[in-house]
């Protein structure tokens, strides 16, 4: 079960970046055009269900990975270990920060009053996200599990 849920989340992080990609690069290019249009607003649905499905693997991964029980039941001697303290401080609470801004952006982004005003808030928001989330990815780790 842990292999599977890790290959996913795994997985799911390109689909992720994948979506942060396009609505950042449809933001900045509708800041020129000034229209919000469908597209727009499925990548932003696109990116932040993306996040949130990242989210529950990552939450399936703290209560079945081998590495993260250990870490939770030593927590002391698991914050003095950097590796694992990124896991179980670092990554989790960047994730999360990110997985939030993600979701104030659409919200912000659906009760804007112009187009340009939406891009604008897109690119703010998910581009603050995404830049939280460069920053946490364990990029040491394997890029593709299978």
């Amino acid at each position: 079960m842990y292999d599977l849920i890790l290959s996913l989340h795994n997985f799911t992080r390109w689909l992720v970046l994948i979506a942060a990609v396009y609505v950042l690069w449809r933001s900045w290019q509708g800041l020129r055009s000034g229209s919000y249009q469908t597209p727009d607003r499925i990548g932003g649905v696109a990116f932040t269900s993306t996040l949130d499905l990242q989210l529950l693997l990552g939450i399936l991964l703290l209560v079945f990975s081998p590495l993260m029980q250990n870490a939770w039941a030593n927590l002391g001697a698991a914050l003095q270990n950097p590796g694992l303290r990124f896991f179980v401080a670092e990554h989790l609470v960047v994730m999360l920060a990110a997985v939030i801004l993600a979701h104030i952006g659409n919200a912000r982004v659906r009760r804007a009053a112009s187009g340009a005003l939406k891009h604008r808030q897109a690119l703010l928001f998910y581009g603050l996200s995404t830049l939280l989330i460069l920053l946490a990815i364990p990029w040491w780790r394997p890029w593709l599990r299978f």
